[in-house]
């Protein structure tokens, strides 16, 4: 008779403990983990990292070519690699139209070669403050005229 009290007694448990669990990740499963935060990115991040990634785009044609509108493509993209582009204010956005004010940055390596033989410093630090303007392209931001310092 002991034997057969502990068997359902065991069995009992482990019921009641397999439907705390269900219950638990009912609870979590409706409740979500989180906030109701909206992640999704903004116009003005969209923009700023087409203009912080151009130094990166141009070590390759095909993503230094998507980074602009058609028919915007710079044929010096070698020299773009050779500076860092950073957002320096606020951008003005007006539909599908952007202006944004860019600090570029000389004096940095160059890694457009591939190996490190390649890699060269430039003699000095610069900082030119320069606007650029983007244009939205179906739901893309690219960008429309990226001039360079010089």
């Amino acid at each position: 008779m002991p034997v057969a009290f502990l068997f359902l007694m065991r069995r009992s448990i482990r019921e009641s403990s397999m439907k705390y669990w269900i219950i638990c990740l009912m609870v979590f499963v409706l409740t979500g983990c989180g906030g109701g935060d909206d992640t999704s990115i903004t116009v003005e991040q969209e923009v700023y990292a087409n203009v912080v990634a151009l130094g990166d785009a141009s070590g390759d044609e095909a993503m230094f070519q998507a980074a602009f509108v058609s028919g915007a493509v710079p044929e010096n993209r070698q020299d773009y690699g050779k500076y860092a582009y950073e957002v320096d204010g606020t951008a003005e956005i007006n539909g599908d139209e952007a202006t944004v004010p860019v600090k570029i940055i000389g004096g940095i390596f160059s890694t457009q070669g591939g190996d490190s033989s390649s890699k060269k410093k430039t003699d000095e630090k610069s900082e030119t403050k320069m606007t650029w303007k983007l244009q939205r392209e179906g739901e893309e931001w690219k960008l429309k005229e990226a001039p360079l310092p010089g």
